[in-house]
């Protein structure tokens, strides 16, 4: 059966890895947004939108587009929005006039170039933006990554422990450094006078 301290030290092992783990599903589920058309600038009828995964990762990336538009005088002006990929591909397009509510698109997108393609009157502004899920292609990885570097750590710090234990001072050893070259002093020479004894000159 084991005893109180491995039992304690199993305890401590599951805490870590749990804690870590819960660690990166946080910051796995971490979102970063892309501001593709805002009020401060020129309405822009196309717009670039270059998706690199997460070092290199090519999983799918869960994302979400909305789109916005304000016309400065007639809010029923037309206006629509297309998401392309680089090579004309449509993934999401919409139709309607600047008077409606803002709308949103939900889906995945993979790593690669798209292209948000708007179209509208003059006077016409616009509020775009792609929310991105970038590390969740790598969650079951950074899972994996999480723990097996907890352990390497606790066996380098083991490691490393076992190693300064070794090089510690023996017992023998154990005076200090200043003083290892002294040598003690003899019954003889506490005997012996330094220098040849004289009585005191008296007045």
């Amino acid at each position: 059966m084991p005893g109180p301290s491995r039992f304690r030290s199993v305890v401590l092992w599951v805490v870590a890895v749990c804690a870590v783990n819960a660690t990166w599903a946080m910051v796995v589920d971490g979102e970063a947004v892309r501001e593709l058309n805002g009020p401060q600038q020129a309405f822009d009828t196309e717009v670039e939108i270059p998706l690199d995964g997460f070092l290199g990762a090519q999983g799918p990336m869960p994302a979400v587009l909305s789109v916005d538009f304000t016309h400065l005088s007639d809010p029923s002006e037309s206006v629509g929005a297309a998401l392309l990929t680089a090579s004309g591909v449509e993934v999401w397009r919409w139709n309607g006039t600047a008077a409606d509510a803002a709308v949103q698109w939900e889906g995945v997108l993979e790593p690669g170039r798209y292209v948000l393609r708007s179209s509208g009157p003059d006077l016409i502004e616009a509020e775009a933006s792609l929310t991105l899920t970038p590390l969740r292609p790598v969650r079951l990885e950074g899972h994996l990554l999480a723990t097996i570097g907890l352990v390497v750590l606790a066996f380098v710090d083991a490691a490393v422990r076992r190693r300064l234990d070794r090089r510690g001072r023996s017992p023998s050893e154990a005076v200090p450094v200043g003083f290892r070259e002294v040598t003690p002093l003899s019954d003889e020479a506490l005997l012996e006078p330094a220098g040849a004894w004289q009585e005191p000159l008296r007045g």
